[in-house]
């Protein structure tokens, strides 16, 4: 049986209890990172140990959990589960309180602790490159919810990905409320035209992922090739030369189609390709 930790102690995950009074359940107040172990080592940890802080400081969670003291409970979590290159979830919530908004915010919060084993996705999506379809569900304004919250209330993304479910995409595009391109429901979103990768803005509201901001690093340290960011419509992306995603679990994934658009002729781009294997090096495994 699998452990989790959980408020100050290691748990097999089937005795786990979370109170039905949690905010996170009754309210989606809570917060998460995930990522990635390679051996012994976490990848880009200490990235997401500072967007959880980041997260916590927006929603005036009394952070007490240093990023020494995370990483030994994780690498302990891993070593607990017997796991070889692990994919963490780590969730923060307000904590048991009471129901109805008149609330007291002040309470203890909620660490849940999740680590299995990495499973890569099928090598065939990386050979062949994946579909993606046009949401009609649209990003929250930026204005409304801070895209720098990384929320477990994602209800907004839950609905693109029951959208590429229903029409057969591996994901979706999602604009925008000024019709511009802003991301997938779970992946930053980067073309290829002329030499020049593109990548909307952070302006545009997406979620400024730690596997987007290492792409940008190694397009231009590794390959050479100027990144640019901005406003971006759907024009300027189905008639790339190439296009692919990004996230923690998808690495780099390339796409074929877009629509009804193919994207090079339906063959996967040298830049994914490269791309990938730049990132494996970056993680300190052998490609």
């Amino acid at each position: 049986m699998s452990y989790v930790y959980l408020n100050g102690e290691f748990v097999k995950s089937g005795e786990a209890v979370v109170s039905v009074f949690d905010q996170g359940l009754l309210y989606g107040d809570g917060i998460y990172e995930s990522f990635r172990s390679v051996g012994d080592h976490l990848y880009q940890f200490s990235k997401h140990y500072q967007r959880l802080l980041q997260s916590a400081e927006a929603l005036c969670y009394p952070m007490t959990f240093s990023q020494e003291a995370l990483e030994k409970v994780l690498m302990a979590l891993k070593e607990k589960n017997g796991l070889k290159d692990a994919y963490f979830r780590i969730t923060i919530t307000r904590g048991k309180g009471q129901v109805g908004f008149q609330r007291d915010m002040d309470n203890d919060l909620t660490c849940l602790i999740i680590a299995r084993e990495f499973e890569p996705f099928a090598t065939a999506h990386y050979a062949e490159g994946i579909q993606l379809r046009l949401a009609e569900t649209r990003r929250n304004a930026p204005e409304a919810i801070n895209p720098k919250i990384k929320s477990i209330s994602n209800l907004n993304s839950l609905l693109g990905k029951l959208e590429a479910k229903a029409c057969g995409a591996f994901e979706v595009i999602m604009l925008n409320n000024k019709e511009h391109i802003c991301e997938g429901a779970s992946s930053n979103i980067f073309w290829v035209k002329d030499q020049w990768v593109f990548t909307p803005d952070a302006s545009t509201g997406l979620l400024e992922g730690v596997t987007r901001s290492t792409i940008i690093r190694l397009c231009e340290e590794e390959l050479n090739l100027r990144v640019v960011t901005g406003e971006f419509k759907m024009q300027d992306l189905k008639y790339a030369d190439e296009v692919f995603i990004t996230s923690t679990s998808l690495e780099v994934m390339p796409v074929v189609k877009v629509d009804d658009f193919m994207i090079n002729q339906g063959l996967v781009g040298a830049t994914a390709w490269h791309l990938r294997e730049a990132l494996h090096r970056d993680m300190g495994k052998a490609v």
